[in-house]
C-alpha cells in the first residue's frame, strides 16, 4: 500500500524545500476529515468509494484466482466493513509517513492503529445507520467484492453496465403490444 497510495496522491521523494511543504500540505490535507476516503477527495463527494481502496482489496485478498479473498469466498462476500476498515486504516497510515514532508517508514501495529481502525469502523457503521434506507453501505460492499472478484478474473463484470440492460419503458412497451394483440384477436373473433 505504501507505493499504491504514495502515486495514487502524488507524493514525491525529494530534497526540495517545495516538495516538502507540499507532500506535508498533501497529508495533512487528506488527513483532514479523513478526505481520502472520497472518490474525489478534493471536493468531498464519493465517500467510501476511493479507487485506492478498491486496489488496495484487490491487491491484498483479490490478486488472482488462487487468493484468499476467491478461496474464502464466503468470508469476502459481500466486502465485510472490517476489511474496508482496515483499508482504509492502511491507507491513513501510508499517508502519516508523509506528515513530515519525506517518508519516513511507521510500524504499522495494532497499538499503534488500533484507534485510529477503531474509528474507521465506527465512521462507516455510522454511515449505515444514516444511509440505512438507500442502502448504501451494502451497495459499496457488494460492488467492492465483485470488482475484486473481476480483478482476480473470476467473474465477468456484468451488473455495471447499462448497455446491456432493457429499460423498463420497453417492458411498458412489451406490455401495451400484449394488449393491442390480444384486442385485435378478440375483435377478430367477434367478426
Amino acid at each position: 500500500m505504501r507505493s499504491l497510495t504514495a502515486s495514487f496522491f502524488g507524493f514525491r521523494s525529494s530534497n526540495s524545500n517545495d516538495v516538502i511543504r507540499q507532500n506535508r500540505d498533501l497529508a495533512e490535507s487528506l488527513k483532514d476529515g479523513s478526505v481520502f476516503a472520497f472518490k474525489d477527495w478534493e471536493s468531498k463527494k464519493g465517500i467510501y468509494k476511493t479507487e485506492l481502496l478498491q486496489l488496495g482489496i484487490n491487491i491484498m485478498w483479490f490478486a488472482n484466482r488462487h487468493d484468499e479473498g476467491v478461496i474464502h469466498h464466503k468470508y469476502f462476500n459481500p466486502m465485510p466493513v472490517e476489511v474496508i476498515a482496515l483499508v482504509l486504516t492502511t491507507i491513513e497510515c501510508c499517508i502519516d509517513e508523509w506528515l513530515q514532508g519525506l517518508k519516513e517508514d511507521i510500524k504499522f501495529t495494532s497499538a499503534t492503529y488500533g484507534t485510529v481502525y477503531h474509528g474507521h469502523f465506527c465512521s462507516l457503521q455510522r454511515f449505515d445507520e444514516r444511509t440505512a434506507p438507500y442502502k448504501l453501505l451494502d451497495k459499496i460492499r457488494v460492488n467492492l467484492h465483485d470488482v475484486a472478484r473481476f480483478h482476480a478474473g473470476v467473474d465477468t463484470l456484468t451488473i455495471s453496465s447499462s448497455a446491456s440492460r432493457i429499460s423498463d419503458a420497453a417492458f411498458e412497451d412489451a406490455i401495451r403490444e400484449y394488449q393491442l394483440e390480444e384486442q385485435d384477436d378478440a375483435e377478430a373473433s367477434e367478426s
